[in-house]
């Protein structure tokens, strides 16, 4: 857990740089923990619920609401699913130091697991999904096993109301279950027994699922599959997402929502290359040992949940129509979050040391991966604290816009939100496009303002500046333009 922390430090160094989607979370949860403004919805989304708002409220509770204390939210949560899966491990292992090295490949992850660890929404939803098939596991060898059972099955189907990515765990976890009862309970009736607690858990997390889909802003068509996109997303993720995901490429941002692929010396690519090579052969010596019976019950058990997940997972990509670019890889996370459960019968085999060194050439690609996926948080390796995550520029811009009386702004959708958040909401900031507002009181604000601010974010808006500020010319007074670090401001007077 606490390497967790280690190989995300970079962006808690700069949790001020987070995204709009995040801080639409933060601002939320700064809702719920000042005024208690909840609602079963994040802010305007139809599918995604504020799980991860609740959540981060009760850290702002202790630590206020500030950025840091956003990202903490989330990567506490990550490591709690880190903590999940040791235990599991552990329990299934003959010692815990193969569960530890079973485990570090939820440690050193590329950034298709950081976009969940670090940022907030979904992290929650697999937090509980793993919560869920630890419940289940504990079941095996318990006093009360239907407790166990039960909880396992109200879990995952929390976990899916959490989040829908979390439905690529129901069925694995559910084929868990049915393992431990079939091993657990020697006769018929003990098993039907075990398996109707484990249904009557999971009926009872379904009620909130449908109550959720009741919701008159509710929509589930976000989880739509339809074969007509079979032959894009392959090709998209052979070519970009599977080796974003497994870190024989690696992508750096130059701005939130713009990144290039970083040119990989010729020997770093060689290195890449072969830690693809000894991952394939842990996965397939485990899976040697699953088909011979060369591991105990307990691993190939294990083994059978990690790869129903990974084949699922796959198989939703396959069909999936939310794919759409190379940022799609993070919809392959839940095979990265199972690696632990596929290569444990390995380093159970040939031991803590060895398994270490089998996995080494693996780990060190996907830890190198989602270290430079940070950007210019890192300098020649190291972790740093940049100007965005001193949020220096953005404190000047607030008092500057405060000393000339501008009541609202409009900016960017992935600067607008970020700004909202963080100034607290001192001065509302609206996105460029109706469409894209998240929040109403934000484009009211910007409406009844007399005064306004169009501000570009030279790292993260999109638009056209000049063009932008000529269409606001035509709607108001332009009285001011000045600059304010990476900003540009356009400060209009309107009747």
């Amino acid at each position: 857990m606490l390497l967790s922390f280690v190989t995300r430090a970079p962006a808690l160094l700069n949790a001020a740089g987070t995204n709009s989607d995040a801080a639409i979370v933060g601002l939320q949860a700064r809702h719920i923990f000042q005024h208690g403004g909840w609602s079963p919805l994040l802010w305007g989304s139809t599918y995604q619920t504020s799980a991860d708002s609740t959540w981060a409220a009760l850290f702002f509770a202790v630590l206020g609401p500030t950025p840091l204390a956003l990202m903490l939210s989330a990567l506490v949560a990550y490591a709690a699913l880190t903590l999940f899966a040791f235990l599991l491990l552990a329990r299934r292992t003959s010692s815990p130091w193969r569960a530890f090295v079973a485990a570090l490949p939820l440690v050193f992850t590329t950034a298709c697991v950081h976009s969940y660890a670090l940022y907030p929404p979904r992290q929650l939803a697999l937090t509980i999904a793993f919560a869920a098939l630890f419940a289940i596991d504990r079941a095996d060898g318990s006093k009360r096993p239907g407790a166990w059972l039960f909880g396992g099955g109200l879990l995952v189907m929390l976990a899916w109301l959490a989040d829908p990515y979390a439905i690529v765990f129901v069925p694995p976890a559910t084929l868990f279950a049915a393992l431990v009862v079939l091993r657990a309970r020697p006769t018929f009736g003990a098993r039907a027994g075990a398996s109707g607690v484990y249904a009557l858990g999971s009926l009872l997390g379904v009620v909130p699922l449908v109550l959720l889909w009741l919701h008159p802003r509710s929509q589930q068509g976000v989880v739509t599959m339809s074969p007509s996109v079979l032959g894009h997303n392959a090709r998209l993720l052979w070519n970009e997402c599977l080796p974003w995901a497994i870190g024989t490429k690696v992508y750096k941002p130059l701005h939130v929502m713009d990144y290039v692929e970083w040119r990989m010396p010729i020997a770093y690519a060689v290195a890449a290359r072969a830690g693809v090579v000894f991952l394939v052969i842990a996965v397939s010596a485990s899976l040697l040992l699953v088909l011979r019976r060369s591991s105990e019950r307990p691993l190939r058990h294990l083994y059978a949940l990690g790869a129903a997940t990974v084949g699922l997972v796959f198989t939703s990509f396959f069909f999936s129509l939310m794919v759409m670019d190379h940022f799609s890889m993070r919809y392959l996370a839940g095979a990265v979050l199972v690696l632990p459960f596929v290569v444990a019968p390995l380093v159970e085999r040939v031991g803590a040391w060895r398994g270490a060194l089998v996995l080494a050439p693996y780990l060190l690609i996907a830890g190198v991966g989602g270290w430079f996926s940070h950007g210019d948080w890192t300098h020649r390796g190291r972790p740093v604290r940049t100007a965005a995550g001193r949020a220096e520029d953005e404190a000047r811009l607030l008092s500057e816009l405060q000393k000339r009386h501008v009541e609202a702004g409009v900016a960017d959708y992935w600067a607008a939100y970020r700004l909202d958040f963080l100034w607290r909401e001192a001065l509302p900031v609206a996105p460029l496009h109706e469409s894209q507002d998240r929040y109403r009181p934000y484009r009211d604000a910007l409406d009844r303002a007399h005064r306004v601010a169009y501000v570009f974010d030279r790292g993260r808006s999109f638009e056209d500046e000049a063009k932008t500020a000529d269409d606001f010319d035509a709607k108001g007074s332009r009285t001011e333009r000045f600059d304010v670090g990476i900003f540009a401001v356009y400060v209009y007077e309107r009747p």
